[in-house]
């Protein structure tokens, strides 16, 4: 009977914790999101000091929760979309726009299948 309640009590264990780093995902995707619509929008005005700091808050939330993240989730994910947003960063610092737009774009993608991973069923 112990082992019963045993192995009950790590399902419901893993199933806590499956909620919890979706939740994460969901919530790190949607604030990267807004970050890098933030960021598209000051490059649309031409303000690119604006355009800048929003990319820098995005690498920081990646930063954030790949460290934070490392014993739950796949921190790969992660680590290739902080990359795209240092490049994005480093080519607003160069002024080239149309280079820090396809960075943009590619971290985009790559938050998007981040939140959709969190969306399908196992």
């Amino acid at each position: 009977m112990k082992r019963i309640w045993l192995c009950a009590a790590l399902v419901a264990g893993i199933l806590l914790l499956t909620g919890y780093g979706t939740h994460r995902v969901r919530s790190f995707a949607g604030e990267v999101a807004a970050c890098l619509d933030a960021a598209e929008q000051a490059l649309e005005g031409g303000d690119l000091p604006a355009a800048h700091q929003a990319v820098l808050e995005g690498a920081a939330l990646c930063r954030a929760m790949r460290q934070d993240s490392v014993l739950y989730l796949r921190t790969e994910d992660f680590l290739e979309l902080e990359v795209s947003l240092r490049a994005a960063a480093c080519h607003l610092t160069e002024n080239a726009q149309e280079e820090a737009l396809g960075e943009l774009g590619r971290a985009a993608v790559q938050a998007d299948s981040l939140d959709w991973l969190t969306r399908r069923w196992l």
